[in-house]
């Protein structure tokens, strides 16, 4: 039987929050693992990188991380993620400007911030840029079926990148800080068409968003009419705002049927075969 599945390791927004309040859809920040058969592919490095199982780069020859952009939330798994200071473990890193992370790693890292630089890494590491063409990933001896990921520009910030990853009949689109317009929205919608999965940012309600404008985070109502455009079969909410306890995102959860009934918020630890 082919392994294909998404298992949410962090879907919480901008700074990681423990509690019993949050037991439910976690406190640790945007991460997201893809497995198939032959491929590891990790969607950000926040503080769910952390919930990374040893198995996945023990099982595989490499783990490809996707970097949306660098803000700390996305990254801050890094320092204190035991595959980095595994000498068994090959780790390759995908980012707009791929040239830049050891320096991002390393402003990380530097004094005052932390007791040690990534100089303290044992871990095989290597660093790509993404351009405009698809990262194609395939074993040694694959042929056929690789896995293939696009990019395509969010509005965000200092920009961001969403990616869609496709292989076999399967597709996963994940889509974190972004804040789009009616345009953008409409060319992400296309991104996304028929995906099986849609990992989408909601970070705010419809009330937040107004006081949030600019912030990089779409309002929910904006997102499920994204995920419902896009004919995906399945949408998840993600990046979760801080101060949004469980009992909130449940009753928030249970107002997107209006919508569709197959869109819900992201859990900590949920698996989702594909």
């Amino acid at each position: 039987m082919k392994k294909n599945q998404v298992t949410i390791l962090g879907a919480r927004g901008s700074i990681p929050v423990s509690g019993t309040q949050y037991a439910i859809y976690g406190g640790a920040t945007s991460c997201v693992l893809l497995e198939t058969d032959s491929q590891a592919v990790v969607f950000d490095a926040g503080s769910g990188l952390l919930n990374l199982p040893q198995s996945v780069w023990k099982e595989h020859r490499k783990v490809h991380v996707f970097l949306s952009h660098f803000h700390l939330d996305h990254l801050m798994g890094i320092p204190m993620s035991p595959m980095m200071y595994d000498e068994t473990a090959e780790v390759v890193f995908y980012a707009k400007n791929g040239e830049k992370i050891p320096q991002v790693f390393q402003q990380m890292m530097a004094e005052p911030l932390w007791p040690v630089g990534p100089s303290s890494f044992r871990a095989k590491l290597d660093y790509r840029s993404i351009g405009t063409q698809p990262v194609i990933l395939r074993e040694e001896g694959q042929a056929e079926n690789p896995l293939v990921v696009a990019s395509f520009p969010v509005t965000h910030p200092g920009g961001a990148l969403a990616f869609r990853a496709n292989w076999d009949a399967h597709s996963v689109v994940y889509a974190t800080d972004c804040d789009p317009d009616e345009g953008t929205g409409r060319l992400l919608e296309r991104f996304a068409a028929d995906a099986d999965l849609f990992v989408l940012d909601a970070q705010y309600t419809d009330e937040e968003y107004e006081r949030c404008r600019g912030f990089g985070h779409p309002g929910m109502r904006t997102s499920a009419q994204i995920i419902t455009a896009s004919g995906a079969a399945r949408g998840l909410f993600f990046h979760h705002a801080p101060n949004h306890t469980d009992a909130q995102l449940y009753e928030m959860e249970k107002s997107l049927q209006q919508y569709r009934d197959n869109i819900s918020y992201a859990r900590e630890g949920e698996v989702i075969p594909l």
